[in-house]
């Protein structure tokens, strides 16, 4: 018990001379102010200019893109394809294109009045995939409902599929842009140090920071093409089922009101 109380006691003791150190310890007087001293004028204090407002550090993308090399002339061929495929993407993806309005509406009365040639020749006025449903309808009236219900159905999902093969151009640009990118950037700083290894300090860091910034205009372009590229595709992809949601629905309804209201009256 007695070797264990020098133990016990130098951690207070410790800690008994440091809480009276600190008491002892003679506070800092505060400096007093005084009216007397006068500020600085404000023409005396250094004024910071904006170094981003400066010329010299203004970009000039036109310049820095025509820097880029062969890798810019691969992404500006990809930019043009991304306005191609995005315009046709644009102007094929509409309701009118898939099921004109009204010709539902047109051709419903007609079968059961049985003017079969009446309704072919309005499905040739409007050629669309709505067309070749009732089209086949018509052709094959004969066939079991569950059957014929089927076929007009295999020929919807046809067109889902052309039509989401026709949205993955924009899915491999929005991969590739990126990589192209890259691929630039990773040149240009191969080139970069390839200077410093050549000239060695003489240059300085303005001669590396030069071809760094070339180099990663590559990157830039990349992604700015990218982004659109995969908004365009989920747009695209999501405007596809849309429309194909829409085409069944108003099919399923003319088949039912052709076929099995026809079953019902008898």
């Amino acid at each position: 018990m007695l070797l264990r109380l020098p133990l016990f006691i130098v951690p207070i003791f410790l800690f008994t001379i440091l809480i009276h150190a600190q008491d002892t310890a003679a506070p800092a007087e505060p400096v007093p102010l005084t009216d007397n001293a006068d500020p600085a004028p404000a023409e005396d204090l250094p004024t910071i200019e904006d170094p981003l407002g400066s010329e010299l550090v203004q970009v000039n993308w036109i310049e820095e893109m025509k820097e880029g090399g062969l890798t810019m002339v691969a992404l500006g061929i990809l930019s043009v394809a991304l306005f191609a495929f995005l315009l046709e993407r644009f102007l094929t993806l509409r309701a009118q294109k898939f099921a004109p309005r009204g010709l539902i509406d047109q051709v419903k009365p007609l079968f059961h009045e049985e003017k079969f040639d009446e309704i072919r020749s309005a499905c040739d006025a409007h050629p669309s995939p709505a067309a070749d449903i009732i089209r086949h309808c018509v052709d094959y009236r004969e066939t079991d409902f569950e059957l014929l219900q089927s076929t007009a159905s295999d020929i919807g999902a046809r067109v889902v599929v052309d039509q989401e093969e026709k949205c993955q151009p924009l899915s491999v640009i929005a991969g590739v842009a990126p990589l192209l990118g890259l691929l630039g950037t990773m040149i240009g700083m191969i080139e970069s140090f390839k200077l410093v290894e050549v000239f060695g300090d003489e240059g300085g860091a303005s001669l590396l920071a030069g071809s760094i910034s070339k180099a990663l205009i590559t990157t830039a372009v990349g992604l700015i093409l990218a982004i659109p590229a995969v908004l365009g595709y989920h747009w695209a992809r999501r405007r596809v089922h849309t429309i194909a949601t829409a085409l069944e629905v108003e099919s399923e309804a003319l088949l039912k009101s052709w076929f099995l209201s026809k079953k019902s009256s008898k």
